[in-house]
Parts: C-alpha cells; structure tokens; sequence
C-alpha cells in the first residue's frame, strides 16, 4: 500500500500544495515551525478520520479562511482510490472515491503507523495513551473493534451519568437503570478486552530482538478484570460480576471503576518501568520496537506493511539508533520522516525524495529518487 499523491488546500499554514511521493522513503525537512508535522497531520488525517495534534478538526483550516480540503490517492496492487477530508467551521466530511462515508468505512482505506511526539506519551504518559496507542493499531486488524470502541464509549458515559446523579442525590439512585447500563458496557467492553489480550500476545512474539543493542524490552496488559487470554463468553460473565461487586464504590465516586477503560499496558526495559526509570532514549526506543512488532503482525494479517510516518525522527536518537531505525524502515514500507538536519538524507540507504519546507510551502530537492 502506497500514498502516491497528496493534495491539501489551505490546510494549516499551507494555501494548496500537490506533491508525487515516493514509494520508499520522504523526507520533508526545514527549520521548526515551517510545516513539516502539518504534512504528517494531512496523511494521518486520511488513514484515521482525524488529527493527532487536536480534537477540533476546524483547528487545522489555514487562519482567516473558511474551510480546508486533505486529498489523497492510494494505491494497493492494482488498485487505486481516492480519499478526502472536507472541514469547514462546522462540519467535517469524509468521501471515498467522492462520495461521503461514514468514519468506519473510510478507516481502512489507508493503513498508518504514526511516530509522533503526541504518540511518544504511550512511553511516558498515562494508561490512556497505551490504551489508544493498542486501539489504533487493532481498527483495521480486528472487524467491528472500532464499533466496538464507539458503543462502549457511549454507553460509559450513560452509565457514569448515573452514577453522577446518584452521588449528588443518594435517594434518585435507580438501580434498574443503573443494571441497564450495566449489560450495555459487558458486551463491547468484554470484546475490547479480548481483542486487546490477544494482540499483545501477538506484539510479544514479534518484538525485535537486538535492534537497538542489548536492551530486554517486556510488557504485560494488566486488566481489572483478565490477566490472560479468556473466551469472550468468560470475560463477559467476569465483566458482570466485576460490575456488581464495584456499585457501592462507584456510586461512592461517581464513575465506573472497572472495564477496559481503565486497563493499562505495563512496559518494562531490562525489568525496569519505561515510563518510570527508562531514559528518553530508551523510551523512544521502546516505542519504535513496540511499532516494528505491529508492521510485523500488520503484515501478516493483510500482505503487506503499513504506511510510516515519522516527525522528528533524530529527537533524542543517538545515530546508531537512527540508523538501525532506518534500515529497518527502507527495507519494508512506504515511509514519511520530518527532520531538521540533512544528515538522515545520508543515513538512509533507501531510495530517499526529499522536500524542502519554508513557511507552508513545499519545494522538491534535487537529488532525491
């Protein structure tokens, strides 16, 4: 799978560019602040519907106009389509081959592993950031987990509502209601949880070894509810009790306490906590192990490799990283790296275009594949 063309109309800083990328490695460099993660943002926004950067979509329409226009073309085998995102100051449109979708059918389309500084926080953030960081990868290897994502999250909301009234007003409490939403959440969150479980134990075996020298990468998924791979029926009837056992507390709190809301990946380097002990370094090491292990099981589930997108790329990498970094990328996938320093132009191996960017605007380097 590749993005052979992008176009972007006064997107962020950017009035309209059109750009032929590379089927191997691109690389946009030029001073902080000119553009270079908008570029990114634009790609990203094609694969999953929205930006890395903000939950506001109308954020990313260039200041004083009154709307912006992601454009790109994507090729797989013989194959080819067209996706776009149309964002004004109220609404936000996703087309495929021209026509409006809606967001689980036009995720998909292009599959993207993105490395950015928001992403690093699944190294050093909260359970949150790792929650999502497992969530974005499994959309397109697990049918129906984003539905399953999206059902869940409403109807936790629901039942935290009730909960909320209920601790301002003990004697409102409605425990039929309260049961209610009780069986909304099992369902969908026992099957997050059993999607989760069973892709961890995939990055397990696929974690590369030595790539980054002699640093034991580990993980474990701790669940308030399954330590290991469970039937689906199993977590369910676990999920229910679990429920039970926690409404004098939640109504206490007002909020849900269990559920894969509230799940975390533990990450270890050499027995010790990334996100506690682990150097910057090593955490972005830790995080780029993490995201070779999708590329592999991504490969195997569909044929092919990811999309990789990549800003910044030599924060905080010593060059024996970046170089084992990118060889490992050149070899496999189409790949999109920001960088203010030319010297990854002449680490990488691959066939390298690279682009200038000065202010929004985008101008191809010579020499470039």
């Amino acid at each position: 799978m590749k993005l052979t063309r992008l176009h972007l109309v006064q997107y962020r800083n950017i009035g309209e560019l059109e750009i032929f990328p590379s089927a191997d490695t691109n690389l946009f460099s030029g001073r902080n602040g000119q553009g270079k993660t908008n570029l990114l943002e634009s790609i990203y926004f094609l694969a999953f519907g929205k930006s890395f950067r903000t939950a506001n979509a109308k954020d990313c329409i260039r200041h004083g106009r009154a709307e912006c226009l992601i454009e790109g073309t994507i090729e797989e085998g013989s194959l080819s389509r067209t996706l776009q995102v149309s964002v004004t100051k109220t609404e936000k449109k996703l087309l495929l081959r021209g026509k409006p979708v809606p967001l689980d059918e036009f995720v998909g389309n292009l599959h993207v592993l993105a490395f950015t500084r928001e992403h690093l926080h699944a190294a050093r953030g909260a359970p949150a950031d790792r929650r999502a960081f497992l969530d974005r990868a499994m959309v397109t290897l697990y049918p129906g987990h984003l539905h399953a994502l999206a059902v869940y999250g409403r109807s936790l909301k629901q039942r935290n509502r009730v909960l909320a009234a209920a601790l301002e007003d003990p004697g409102r409490c409605n425990e039929t209601l309260l049961g209610s939403w009780d069986e909304a959440i099992v369902k969908p969150g026992a099957k997050i949880i059993s999607n989760r479980l069973r892709y961890v134990r995939q990055l397990k075996r696929e974690l590369p070894r030595g790539l980054f020298g002699p640093e034991d990468l580990k993980m474990h998924y701790l669940s308030t509810l399954a330590e290991e791979e469970e039937d689906l029926a199993s977590i369910e009837e676990v999920f229910r009790l679990r429920l039970l056992q926690a409404r004098a507390k939640d109504l206490r709190t007002g909020y849900t306490s269990v559920g894969p809301h509230r799940d975390d990946l533990k990450l270890y380097v050499d027995g010790k906590s990334v996100a506690d002990f682990a150097s910057s370094g090593q955490q972005r090491s830790c995080m780029l192990s993490l995201y070779f292990a999708q590329m592999e099981i991504h490969r195997q589930a569909h044929g092919f490799y990811p999309v990789f997108l990549v800003d910044d790329a030599e924060a905080e990498l010593d060059t024996v990283r970046i170089d084992a970094f990118l060889n490992f990328l050149s070899l496999r996938t189409q790949t999109f790296l920001t960088s203010a320093k030319d010297f990854l132009l002449a680490s990488n191996p691959g066939r390298t275009r690279r682009f200038e960017v000065q202010n929004g605007n985008i101008l191809p380097v010579s020499g470039g594949a």
